[in-house]
């Protein structure tokens, strides 16, 4: 096992774990950057280095490392634990354990996909648009490319991205099944409309040209779309679903689904942090202030981890707990840290217009709502909604009870994929709110461990001067 020490350590590569990276290192702290992936670059600008494509992401990369951060690609990691010196992490890579000690740590763990359970949803062949994506990015692979037989379902940003990507790269799409509701339908746009043209044109720009071309790229489009589910023998085959003209069956190899993303929250909850659940976004949020400060002295997060917000706020708020950091570990004079922040903020301030708009076009469904009995809610288990139901009724009246019952969340995601949704599930049949329901408790480590690990421990120790022990 490996052992060091750090002023800062992040926990994420994506643009906000970079942005943090290139001010805190630039301002002379000592900084490791540790990322499960096995390049920098997040979700957002996943393969940066290889595709070369986001000017933004490349530049911070290069900053980062001329100011002497590491960065640490393919790094899992695995606990943090704490004491009157701060934080230690524990991580994994290339199948070694290793530990470093930091002062400070910026968590920019970012977002991943909100599950979406329909029937069907398990059979090989259905995946989230991410995952698509990041095939096209990393791989580059086409599905529809020999002339169809991807259908994607859902709604939001992430989808029409993907599509015009598709597009550009000379594929097909079968079909595209608009799920949301219709932009006529929300009283609130009228307002925000204006208010994001004037603060963040560029955004709204990009998304009415995301329109523009899922309308020019002659995919056919279902709108107000209802009732999904996928059918097939072994894998999938094809899609059911119904809109206003009545019941539809399209064939299809590949299943993309999407409901929106959600800030990934297994660290945050691993350090008991507070959290908050968000109605209208359906997810729960750790609580932070503009700084990235979390509830816990020592512990920041920035980017989508804290809350949805997209790139370019992922980029200021890894800047503002950067700037923080600086302030807190005596780097920054006050006078200086006062006007970096004001200017910061009133960035973040005017992208959150853009932000504001999109939620309000893409209200992500309640996923327990009509949620069959049959229907799987934790893949990992194949614990269904009927189980869960099951269990509450014989008196296991909360996520963590639930899962003692049923297993639900016990397998290797340790409930990344089906945590809220068992919460909101426990919720609607206890009759109760989401947040009074609770979330299930996270325990290291946060990923499975390889047995060949350990060995690396007890050579380290076999390794250390006996006047040591």
């Amino acid at each position: 096992m490996t052992a060091d020490s750090v002023d800062l350590a992040i926990v994420g590569a994506g643009p906000a774990g970079l942005a943090a990276a290139a001010l805190a290192s630039g301002g002379g702290l000592r900084t490791l950057v540790i990322d499960e992936q096995p390049a920098p670059g997040g979700q957002d600008w996943r393969n940066l280095e290889a595709r070369g494509q986001d000017r933004t992401g490349l530049d911070l990369v290069r900053q980062v490392r001329a100011g002497g951060a590491e960065l640490r690609s393919g790094t899992t990691l695995l606990e943090v634990a704490f004491d009157d010196d701060g934080p230690t992490l524990t991580w994994m890579s290339r199948g070694e354990l290793g530990r470093t000690r930091a002062r400070a740590l910026v968590l920019a763990t970012g977002a991943m996909e909100r599950p979406v359970p329909i029937p069907g949803w398990t059979l090989p062949g259905v995946l989230g648009v991410g995952a698509l994506q990041t095939a096209l990015k990393t791989g580059g692979l086409l599905p529809g490319r020999d002339g169809g037989g991807l259908v994607v379902a859902g709604h939001g940003p992430l989808p029409l991205l993907y599509l015009a990507q598709v597009a550009a790269a000379g594929g097909t799409v079968s079909a595209v099944l608009d799920v949301g509701p219709p932009a006529g339908s929300i009283p609130a746009l009228a307002g925000l409309f204006p208010t994001a043209l004037l603060g963040d044109p560029v955004t709204l720009g990009r998304g009415l040209l995301l329109l523009a071309r899922r309308a020019l790229s002659g995919f056919r489009v279902y709108r107000g779309v209802r009732d999904l589910a996928a059918i097939g023998d072994g894998r999938v085959e094809a899609v059911r679903f119904a809109d206003d003209r009545g019941a539809h069956i399209l064939p299809c190899r590949l299943l993309g689904l999407h409901d929106g993303v959600v800030p990934n929250t297994q660290v945050t909850r691993l350090l008991r942090l507070d959290h908050v659940w968000r109605d209208d976004r359906r997810c729960f949020e750790p609580v932070a202030d503009d700084f990235g400060r979390s509830s816990r002295p020592g512990i920041w997060i920035a980017g989508d981890g804290a809350g949805i917000a997209g790139a370019d706020v992922a980029l200021v708020s890894g800047r503002l707990a950067a700037l923080d950091v600086l302030r807190t570990l005596g780097s920054v004079p006050e006078q200086a840290f006062r006007s970096r922040a004001a200017a910061l903020l009133r960035q973040r301030a005017r992208l959150g217009a853009a932000r504001r708009l999109i939620d309000a076009l893409y209200p992500p469904r309640d996923p327990s709502d009509g949620l069959a009995d049959t229907t799987v809610v934790c893949r990992c288990e194949e614990v269904t909604a009927g189980g869960i139901r099951q269990a509450v009724a014989a008196g296991a009246h909360g996520p963590n009870r639930t899962k003692t019952a049923t297993r639900c969340g016990m397998g290797a995601c340790q409930g990344r994929m089906c945590g809220q949704l068992l919460s909101q599930v426990v919720a609607r049949e206890t009759g109760r709110t989401v947040a009074e329901v609770g979330a299930l408790r996270i325990r290291p480590p946060l990923k499975p461990v390889p047995m060949a690990a350990f060995a690396t421990l007890a050579a380290a120790a076999d390794a250390r001067d006996p006047e040591e022990w």
